[in-house]
C-alpha cells in the first residue's frame, strides 16, 4: 500500500458510524509505521489487550482505492459483549460514496469470511447508519438485539 492507498484514508474520519480508522490524519512517515504494525496485528504480533488477528483489505475499482474493511480471524467475546465490535468492519471514502461501493467490499468481505471458515458472524453497526443496516440485512442479516441502544447487533450465516 503506497500513496494512493493512504489518500484514500484520508477521506475516511478517524472514527465515522463506529468504524475507526486509525490512518485518518497521520503524516505520510507515520502512516508507514501503522501499515508494519497493521502487518503485526495480522499475524497476531504486538496485539493490544483483548485484541485478536485481523486481515486489512482495500477495495479498487477500476485500480483507484475506494474503501478499506478489515475482518478478524476468529469471534472476540470481550470485542462483542464490551467493546461492542463484530467480525469485520469497513469504510468507504466520501468522495466516492454513494456508488455501491460498499455493498460491493462487503460482499467480497463476506467472501472472505467464509475463507476463514466462519459459519456465522455477528455485526455492531450503528443504528443511525442506515445504509450499512440495510446492507446487511439485503445480505442475509437478522437484527437479533441492541449494544447499548446505539447499535444493531446483527447476524449473519456464512454459506
Amino acid at each position: 500500500m503506497g500513496k494512493t492507498e493512504y489518500d484514500m484514508l484520508q477521506g475516511i474520519s478517524a472514527v465515522e458510524n463506529g468504524f475507526t480508522n486509525p490512518a485518518y490524519d497521520l503524516s505520510y512517515d507515520e502512516y508507514k509505521e501503522w501499515l508494519r504494525i497493521t502487518d503485526n496485528n495480522s499475524r497476531g504480533i504486538d496485539l493490544p489487550e483483548g485484541w485478536i488477528p485481523y486481515t486489512t483489505y482495500v477495495l479498487y475499482i477500476d485500480g483507484i482505492p475506494v474503501g478499506y474493511g478489515r475482518v478478524r480471524h476468529s469471534s472476540s467475546e470481550y470485542l462483542e459483549t464490551i467493546v461492542g465490535a463484530g467480525n469485520l468492519g469497513y469504510g468507504i471514502a466520501k468522495e466516492y460514496r454513494g456508488k455501491g461501493y460498499g455493498s460491493i467490499l462487503f460482499t467480497e468481505l463476506l467472501k472472505k469470511c467464509k475463507e476463514i471458515g466462519y459459519k456465522e458472524i455477528k455485526l455492531f453497526p450503528m443504528k443511525s447508519n442506515e445504509p450499512t443496516v440495510k446492507n446487511m440485512l439485503k445480505n442475509g442479516g437478522q437484527i437479533i438485539g441492541d449494544f447499548k441502544n446505539q447499535k444493531h447487533i446483527i447476524r449473519i450465516p456464512i454459506e
